[in-house]
């Protein structure tokens, strides 16, 4: 099952710096599975931000604001 918090954190880190994080993991060699799924989190983070960045920014405070009424 995926994290949404996760999600929420990969979308928040906005496009330029999900890209650099992706191609420094599909730089190494031994792709463990935390690194499977850190770039799956990743590819999906991007996707969503190039086809709906006003829906993925909007996805973002609404977690916040979830998180933060839990808390």
């Amino acid at each position: 099952m995926r994290s949404v918090t996760r999600d929420a954190k990969a979308i928040a880190m906005g496009l330029s710096r999900v890209d650099a994080e992706i191609a420094y993991w599909e730089r190494t060699r031994k792709k463990v599975r935390s690194v499977r799924q850190r770039l799956e989190r990743l590819y999906t983070a991007r996707k969503h931000l190039i086809e709906s960045p006003e829906d993925s920014n909007s996805l973002v405070e609404q977690l916040k604001g979830i998180q933060n009424a839990s808390t």
